[in-house]
């Protein structure tokens, strides 16, 4: 069925109702009454038929609603044939009451349900106050149809009992289609088409009745009335409606109207029906029934009363809902405003410690030296640093540091004066703001005092720790600005990390220039590899029993394109606190093994190499499979690389230090503690890590100068140690044949040093295997281009 039928329907529908009155004018007289009955009844059949159709078609969402509406249209058409047998078959006047009247008014119903069904809305208890209204726009009606129709029925004394009850019926129905058509258009601002053009046939029939009554009352209806326009376009209208797509749609959802003038006015004049006829009954002395009017008049006050009360409980609902959405209006504005504050403070606080963050101190900072002229004291500032803080992190756990950063700055706050400024930057460090200092002593005070005050032991879950500081001073003088401030102050702390920690520094103009220079070396690490700006040197190590070549160490030089050749001390810390360490030691590994893969000593004994590895590497987890590849390319037997790695790198997560060390002892490569005895490391580590070499660090050998100082003793216990847990030892620094001589006399095993050689490059280390062996065999390009001897890389 094409969507547009129902036009089609429309279009034929009224063309047949035109057809209807021309048919008397084309017909005799007597025929032609005969075909217009039955052109009046064709219309009502088809208007059945298609609406039955349209439902098998349409597939409407209310089926059963429309077949109510095709049984009201059925009674209406059998009610009209009923009364044509009457007239043409048994040639009889219609008598009163008979079956065509029964067959009208059981139509009604079925209308009644079937259009409610259809016209229903969802979703709101707000229907009902429509219904009521129509309610009450019904019973003003229905008192005025009395008055001017039904109460003549009902007085006239030619009708039964069952013919009043009738003839009232009709009018009555009547009503009720008025009450149907107000619901629907007071309950839906947006009707569905098929439901509007129900609406229209309802509205066509209603006034088709009680036009049709009163005429019939008066007498002065004839078949073929203008009327029946109505009656038949009703038919025309119900069948456009079923055959209008919009039938398939759901219910239409309720949205009530906003009330218009229109109906209240009409609801107002309902309930003035009952005193208006009162009062003209007394002016003009019309017959009225009072007990009607008076019992429509208490119907709508009764419904009136129930109205008013939905109202006023509406408006409480409403006032209750308002003050309900205002508190909650209130309690969003006071969430909101403390969501602002909590932001607020999060964004100018350390969410750790609760402490003024680096953006707040920046702002007071900026305020006090903007109110320092206008003040007799100076602004002062204090950078903290914690001093190895990163090996209690890897130590005990994240938990543990943090808990730590909240006791040291509990203790800062409570060694400050109330209006100073105690702030945590991040990570470990910690600034301090005075303001309107009037002695300058009094800044230095404090500083030896924080330092003090962050090196008492700390207990934190049964851990006892001890840490340092390293404090730096600024002072403001004219014309300092914040970043200045901040930049001396950070200068400062630095350089007390570099004189020997857990000290503090007062800021001198040449310490700026070393926080550029380390700014500049760390930026300059980016591409450095590319650029083949690294190079390595190997320093010889020697038995000090027969003096024959062991191997050699590693260690790695900068020649840096404006700064010239820089030793380790310079750039390795500063790579292993930026992460470049981890690029830079995979390189030392790789280049260290491709150079020292042919070198095999003069009777023909390979020769160890041994390269550092920094504590930052032993955490990377690529650490394995980068020795794997270097050793595969280089062709070098693991057996001789030696990993040498600082006696301080080994409490920092012993656990996992020790499993990456048994690795690379399974894959039989030797390990050696550089450095041994300048950390802080127990002794009991030896036992517990798979140590093969301890390489004694020259702080012990400078002092065998003299073979019967304190020195000697120490470097005698270290040594016999080591033989009890057959290790190998290997003597660093060595300067002076006495120190050699006292070492081979306590049986150390071997040793390197500038006495026996400096580090070489590695044309010359080549060199160097082939030719004689023995004390500064060193070439002159290597003494010239050579340094003292880094216990790192």
């Amino acid at each position: 069925m094409r969507p547009a039928g129902w036009k089609v329907v429309l279009a034929v529908g009224a063309g047949a109702v035109g057809v209807y009155f021309l048919v008397p004018r084309l017909v005799a007289q007597d025929p032609g009454l005969v075909a217009q009955d039955l052109v009046y009844l064709s219309i009502g059949a088809a208007s059945t038929i298609c609406v039955l159709w349209a439902i098998r078609v349409r597939r409407p969402a209310q089926r059963g609603a429309w077949y109510l509406l095709a049984a009201g249209s059925s009674c209406f058409v059998l009610g009209d044939g009923a009364q044509e047998i009457y007239e043409q078959v048994i040639h009889t006047s219609l008598p009163f009451p008979s079956w065509a009247d029964a067959l009208y008014i059981a139509g009604y119903p079925f209308l009644f349900v079937g259009v409610f069904r259809i016209t229903r809305t969802r979703g709101s208890a707000g229907s009902w106050s429509a219904r009521v209204d129509a309610a009450m726009v019904c019973v003003g009606a229905l008192a005025l149809l009395w008055q001017v129709m039904m109460g003549s029925y009902a007085r006239d004394a030619s009708l039964s009992g069952l013919g009043k009850l009738i003839t009232m019926a009709y009018p009555v129905m009547d009503v009720g289609l008025l009450f149907i058509v107000i619901v629907s258009m007071m309950t839906g601002s947006r009707r569905r088409t098929a439901e509007q053009l129900l609406i229209v046939a309802l509205a066509l029939i209603l006034v088709g009745d009680l036009v049709y009554d009163l005429m019939v009352l008066y007498g002065s209806y004839a078949n073929g009335n203008v009327i029946d326009a109505l009656f038949l376009l009703n038919y025309v209208f119900v069948a456009a409606a079923a055959f209008h797509p919009s039938v398939a749609d759901p219910y239409p959802t309720f949205k009530k109207i906003r009330a218009q003038t229109f109906w209240w006015a009409l609801i107002a004049g309902a309930a003035f029906v009952s005193p208006v006829i009162l009062l003209i009954s007394g002016v003009s002395g019309i017959q009225v029934d009072v007990g009607v009017l008076a019992g429509t008049t208490i119907v709508l006050l009764a419904l009136a009363a129930v109205r008013t009360k939905w109202l006023f409980n509406g408006l409480a609902r409403r006032t209750s809902q308002s003050e309900e959405r205002g508190q909650a209006l209130h309690q969003a504005l006071a969430t909101q405003q403390a969501l602002e504050n909590d932001l607020r403070h999060q964004a100018f606080h350390d969410s750790l410690s609760g402490l003024p963050n680096r953006a707040l101190l920046h702002d007071r900072v900026q305020h006090a030296l903007e109110a320092s002229p206008r003040q007799s004291g100076t602004v002062v500032l204090l950078f903290c640093d914690l001093d190895g803080f990163k090996a209690v992190n890897d130590s005990f756990g994240h938990q543990f540091g943090d808990d730590l950063l909240v006791v040291v700055g509990k203790r800062l706050v409570s060694i400050v004066r109330p209006g100073d400024t105690v702030a945590r930057l991040g990570g470990d460090e910690f600034a301090v703001l005075l303001e309107n200092v009037d002695n300058v002593d009094a800044a230095t005070v404090l500083a030896q005092r924080i330092v003090s005050v962050l090196r008492e032991p700390t207990v934190i879950d049964d851990h006892q720790i001890q840490l340092s500081a390293s404090v730096g001073v600024a002072f403001a003088v004219a014309g300092t600005t914040t970043e200045t401030l901040l930049s001396a102050a950070d200068a400062a702390m630095y350089d007390a990390k570099e004189h020997g920690k857990d000290r503090y520094t007062i800021f001198q103009s040449f310490m700026r220039s070393r926080v550029i220079d380390r700014l500049m070396l760390m930026n300059a690490f980016q591409g450095s590899l590319q650029r083949r700006e690294f190079f390595l040197e190997y320093q010889p190590q020697h038995s000090l029993a027969d003096g024959a070549l062991e191997g050699f160490e590693a260690l790695v030089r900068w020649q840096h394109p404006t700064l010239g050749r820089l030793e380790p001390i310079r750039f390795i810390p500063l790579a292993e606190e930026t992460g470049f360490i981890i690029p830079l030691g995979r390189w030392i590994l790789e280049q260290a093994l491709a150079e020292a893969a042919d070198w095999v000593a003069m009777d023909g004994r390979p020769l160890s190499i041994s390269v550092n590895l920094s504590g930052r590497q032993l955490q990377e987890r690529n650490l394995l499979q980068d020795v794997r590849t270097a050793l595969s390319f280089s062709g070098v037997p693991p057996a001789r690389l030696i990993l040498e790695i600082t006696e301080t790198v080994l409490v920092v997560d012993p656990e996992d230090i020790a499993e990456v060390l048994q690795q690379f002892k399974d894959m039989g490569i030797r390990i050696a503690i550089d450095d041994f005895g300048s950390g802080y490391s127990s002794l009991s580590y030896l036992r517990q890590f798979p140590v093969d070499i301890l390489k004694i660090d020259k702080s012990f050998i400078d002092p065998l100068e003299d073979p019967d100082s304190e020195g000697a003793a120490f470097v005698q216990t270290i040594l016999g140690l080591a033989h009890d847990l057959r290790l190998q030892v290997t003597a660093e620094g060595i300067e002076k044949q006495i120190q050699r001589d006292t070492l081979t006399r306590m049986r150390c095993h071997s040793a390197q040093g500038y006495l026996l050689s400096r580090p070489l490059s590695a044309r010359a280390a080549e060199a160097y295997i082939a030719g004689p062996v023995g004390v500064g065999a060193s070439s002159q390009e290597d003494r010239d281009r050579s340094t003292v001897s880094m216990p790192s890389q």
